[in-house]
């Protein structure tokens, strides 16, 4: 379970100077092409249906690679087990 959505985080990632602050101030960008693309998965849209955004936008490869580093750091900083969730008392 995350403690938030990676829309969410990720957006909070705007001001790094970096491919994962790039791909962060892109995301609320309408899509190039409405007729195929759509905006921004939200809630707990999983990394597949990011790619397939990504796809459907048309974006270029500095985008997909962004999106596996941010992914990972996204994992790595929010990610919170079921066991987790009961140590604090």
């Amino acid at each position: 379970m995350f403690k938030e959505s990676f829309y969410k985080w990720l957006i909070k990632q705007k001001k790094r100077n970096d491919p994962i602050g790039d791909l962060a101030r892109d995301v609320p960008r309408p899509p190039r092409d409405p007729s195929t693309g759509g905006e921004a998965p939200k809630g707990h849209a999983g990394y597949y249906q990011w790619v397939g955004h990504l796809m459907d936008n048309h974006a270029c490869d500095g985008a997909f690679r962004a999106l596996d580093e941010a992914y990972s750091l996204y994992v790595k900083e929010c990610w919170v087990s079921s066991n987790d969730e009961g140590s604090n008392s």
